[in-house]
């Protein structure tokens, strides 16, 4: 098996199934790096699980950070770009993003099964990551929220895409707007989480377990959902070109609310950090 700088990966034979999760180290966020690693990570997982020696139907994601799935964007490399209006820097970020959403979304070009296993609080682009798997299952005390109203953007990786194939246009628009946290519960309430668990339950393995005993029904009910409410690249890329061209409009007083929230992000992942 491949080692990667900023994931995980362990391969469960018996189960068919692959987990990767973000290292405990530095911010648990989209930067440059790893999601440059993150184009060398699908390759090889599309490369080496081809192989019908190595079979596989569940990929799941996860982050070894404690109450923290995801912090989404990285806010301090946007405030470095827009201030020098770097504007083709934040294109080829936000691109890698899309990059990264849509291989999980097509679930790395493989015919499986995508769960993402929600064990902390996913923000921004968190939450979109979540959203781009088939299956989400979240700890109940997991916060959701797209903070970036907070400093006068829009999440353009994927929520509007994700969220307007399952939600009505009322609903969607509270959780993009709102900027208020969202639980688990209240989630699955509205049908984007799929099942929830208590601290110190696992239940990943009692839902794959669940899955597999009618995986071709649960594949390809996925597949024909996705066909019906087709989500392409193309539009994940428009949005985040409408989003890129929006990083243009915010003046000083956003960009020092978007300081302000990046510095209390970080001091909150150090504190957990060993």
């Amino acid at each position: 098996m491949r080692t990667f700088n900023s994931v995980t990966v362990d391969y469960f034979p018996e189960q068919e199934l692959l987990i990767w999760k973000i290292k405990n180290t530095g911010m648990p966020n989209f930067c440059i790096k790893g999601l440059e690693e993150f184009k060398e990570f699908a390759c090889w997982v599309k490369e080496y699980f081809s192989s019908p020696l190595r079979p596989l139907k569940y990929i799941v994601s996860g982050s070894h950070h404690k109450d923290i799935y995801n912090l989404g964007g990285d806010l301090p490399f946007f405030l470095n770009q827009i201030r020098e209006e770097k504007t083709n820097q934040l294109r080829k970020y936000a691109y890698l993003c899309i990059d990264a959403i849509y291989t999980i979304y097509t679930s790395f070009n493989l015919p499986v099964i995508t769960i993402a296993l929600v064990e902390g609080n996913a923000y921004g682009g968190g939450f979109e990551c979540a959203l781009a798997h088939d299956y989400i299952l979240a700890k109940e005390t997991a916060k959701f929220c797209f903070p970036e109203s907070k400093f006068n953007l829009f999440p353009g990786m994927g929520a509007y895409s994700f969220l307007l194939r399952v939600l009505n246009n009322k609903e969607a628009s509270i959780i993009l707007k709102g900027d208020s946290r969202f639980s688990a519960i209240e989630l699955k309430k509205i049908g984007l989480i799929h099942q929830t668990f208590k601290e110190n339950e696992e239940p990943l393995n009692d839902f794959v377990n669940k899955l597999s005993k009618n995986y071709n029904f649960n594949y390809y009910d996925t597949k024909c959902k996705k066909e019906i409410a087709l989500i392409t690249k193309k539009e994940l890329l428009k949005i985040t070109d409408i989003w890129v061209e929006a990083t243009k409009g915010l003046n000083n007083f956003d960009l020092r609310k978007m300081d302000a929230f990046g510095k209390a992000q970080s001091r909150k992942v150090l504190e957990q950090i060993p």
